[in-house]
């Protein structure tokens, strides 16, 4: 059975901030240890891997030129860099016979061995610890007449009732702390 998100999260609460042995959430959550094993050191499933490489008469012996023409890129403007299209144009200029997908997939495969991965990290907070606060301008309706006042808006992370407060001053400002 392949776990999913929520699955993992569950996992990897107990494991880190509960201090429960694996073999403990493995009886608790249903799963087998490797299972939660994985979850806990965050491992995807194993994908299938080529032993050793194919053969590729078409695009071999222009692969170094095209790796030559993406070294180019780094040194370059952002503006000015190969698009796989232009790169695509070159070599066939050069003689490439091959289709423009085969340099896609040769780029893409560069790029997710070469590119730093987008990174995600939750953030949590204890009460009181973090807010949002925001200033706006309202037309509200005060002793039966509208009138533009400025209102001050505050929303506490942590909190889950929302909490109106109104301030007393020339402009009526509201004060607001709502949960996001």
């Amino acid at each position: 059975m392949r776990l999913d998100d929520a699955a993992k999260e569950r996992i990897r609460r107990s494991y880190y901030l509960d201090r429960k042995s694996m073999r403990q959430i493995a009886r608790e959550e249903g799963y087998s240890r490797p299972t939660i094993e994985k979850a806990i050191t965050n491992q995807l499933h194993n994908p299938y891997r080529l032993t050793r490489s194919k053969p590729s008469p078409i695009f071999g012996p222009y692969q170094a030129r095209v790796e030559a023409l993406l070294c180019q890129n780094e040194q370059m403007p952002r503006k000015q860099h190969y698009t796989v299209n232009r790169i695509f144009e070159v070599i066939q200029a050069e003689g490439y016979q091959g289709s423009e997908s085969r340099i896609r997939q040769y780029v893409a495969a560069r790029r997710a061995v070469t590119q730093t991965p987008e990174v995600f990290l939750p953030l949590e907070f204890e009460p009181g610890q973090d807010a949002q606060v925001d200033w706006g301008e309202a037309v509200a309706t005060i002793d039966g007449q509208k009138r533009s006042v400025q209102f001050f808006v505050m929303l506490w992370i942590f909190l889950t009732v929302p909490i109106w407060r109104r301030l007393a001053t020339n402009l009526s400002i509201l004060l607001v702390m709502k949960n996001c």
